[in-house]
């Protein structure tokens, strides 16, 4: 960040604080943003990504575009392009906590279609418990479920890998136990198993020989693969097991898949162009931005890729982000949350931290870890929006807010020789900064949650989101008010 940027976010202070000016927040956008009117994106195409360090609530956002879909007699398909079954959006439903970790919201809508796309990586077993779990849920079928026979498969093995690394040394603290790491390294290495190696017909032996690899990898780790534990969706844990039993475990899951997989660019291609664009296209991301092994803060990244750009790669091509009307990035509203060994600068006084962690239940939907909590940083959210190509905002957890507690945000940091400098996706950086912020005017939080229009804003609020969406430099899209699937709302016109 440069003194003239500084410059900006304090002429845009005074505008939003001291002369009254909203920017329009106060009402729906009058063109909508998925209609794409201009340029060359397909209109009714949007892809939504975590735009900080992850459990944004993106599940609870498409579940929503889902809905806006259906109410407009119009089925959607939802492709989620990265991750595995380390990502956990959680999604309540009848009074049900729903976390999704392989599958996208779209599952909870039979009349859509899912698919889970080859920048995935897939654990099998956990995949059908899932799905269990949301026919349970749902009381019926799920959506129509695709899965691109091109997608990893990230199996007990890898989860056992994972575990025998962290035992040798301290890095990756971040890490799930779902070996998604070592799943997409066995790609880098040349020897993945894909969906389509589980459904052909010596499934066993190419079971049988990958299993003899991760055991000598194990091994040389000081660990006998058979007796390592792992994490499971069905229980708490279960052992790898011998080889023997290691494969008949994935009998069932061979046979079920069978049904699901298949090449899936002939049906994007369809609904992209064929179908035109009627058909609304929802890329559901996991992770976020911040974890991107590019722009994350080591060793606290994922191993998939959480960009937009993560969609081409994932459809082989197919769609360039540039070609989606709307890219969305989900961040808390009024504060961020982080999870790992990574520290951020706008650490936050751990009583009001401790506070919005109960109220917002920021504990993990995959390993319920304990979310570290920080203030709003500025330098950091306008670095992710850049760098994205992000054209929207999601705001999520507006009802986060306490009338005895300002917001802090940081405008901006300092380096140890008193220059104004922007963010950097590095520790060493990261720790020798001195963050400055701007106390802003709270409201009643609990007071809003459940508010499902923009009139249900107080002024507070609403001078709030003008300030913070136009400082990164991206519109407001959506926001959500509370826990419940309904309270939600939008600033798409309609």
């Amino acid at each position: 960040m440069n003194p003239a940027a500084l410059e900006s976010i304090q002429a845009l202070h005074r505008a939003v604080y001291v002369e009254g000016e909203l920017f329009g927040v106060d009402r729906p956008h009058a063109v909508d943003p998925l209609q794409a009117p201009d340029g060359p994106a397909r209109p009714n195409a949007i892809a939504v990504a975590g735009g900080a360090f992850g459990d944004e609530g993106k599940g609870r956002v498409v579940d929503e575009l889902c809905m806006r879909s259906l109410r407009a007699g119009r089925a959607p398909l939802v492709y989620r392009w990265n991750g595995g079954a380390n990502a956990g959006h959680t999604v309540i439903v009848n009074g049900q906590r729903v976390a999704l970790h392989q599958l996208p919201s779209g599952a909870l809508h039979r009349e859509a279609v899912i698919v889970l796309g080859k920048g995935m990586v897939i654990h099998p077993g956990d995949l059908l418990a899932e799905i269990d779990r949301v026919r349970a849920v749902t009381g019926g079928p799920m959506a129509t479920l695709i899965i691109d026979e091109n997608a990893v498969l990230a199996l007990d093995t890898h989860r056992a890998l994972e575990a025998a690394l962290r035992d040798w040394q301290t890095g990756g603290s971040g890490a799930t136990g779902r070996g998604i790491a070592p799943a997409y390294a066995d790609v880098v290495y040349r020897h993945p198993l894909r969906v389509r190696d589980l459904i052909a017909a010596d499934w066993r032996d190419r079971l049988r020989r990958h299993y003899a690899l991760y055991a000598a990898l194990v091994k040389g780790l000081g660990r006998d693969l058979a007796t390592v534990r792992v994490p499971s969706l069905r229980a708490e844990s279960i052992l790898v097991g011998p080889e023997s039993e290691f494969i008949e475990r994935h009998g069932p899951a061979a046979t079920a898949l069978d049904v699901y997989a298949q090449d899936s660019r002939p049906v994007l291609e369809n609904v992209w162009a064929a179908d035109g664009p009627t058909t609304p296209i929802i890329f559901e991301g996991a992770q976020a931005i911040g974890l991107d092994t590019r722009w994350g803060v080591y060793p606290d990244v994922t191993a998939s890729d959480p960009t937009f750009d993560g969609i081409a790669h994932s459809t082989e091509g197919m769609f360039r982000s540039e070609e989606i009307a709307v890219r969305a990035g989900a961040i808390k509203a009024t504060y961020t949350s982080s999870v790992g060994s990574r520290r951020l600068p706008t650490a936050m006084d751990e009583a009001l931290a401790q506070r919005i962690r109960d109220d917002a239940h920021e504990y993990g939907s995959t390993t319920r870890r304990p979310r570290d909590i920080v203030y709003i940083d500025l330098p950091c959210l306008r670095f992710f929006a850049r760098i994205s190509g992000m054209t929207h905002l999601i705001l999520t957890h507006l009802d986060i807010s306490y009338p005895d507690a300002p917001i802090r945000v940081c405008t901006h940091y300092t380096d140890r020789r008193g220059h104004v400098c922007g963010y950097r996706p590095d520790q060493g950086f990261l720790s020798a900064v001195t963050p400055h912020y701007l106390d802003l005017p709270a409201w009643d939080g609990a007071a809003l949650r459940g508010a499902q229009e923009l009139a249900a804003l107080p002024r507070e609020a609403l001078q709030y989101v003008a300030f913070l969406t136009r400082a990164i430099g991206c519109p407001p899209l959506m926001a959500t008010t509370g826990p419940e699937r309904t309270a939600l709302l939008s600033w798409l016109p309609g």
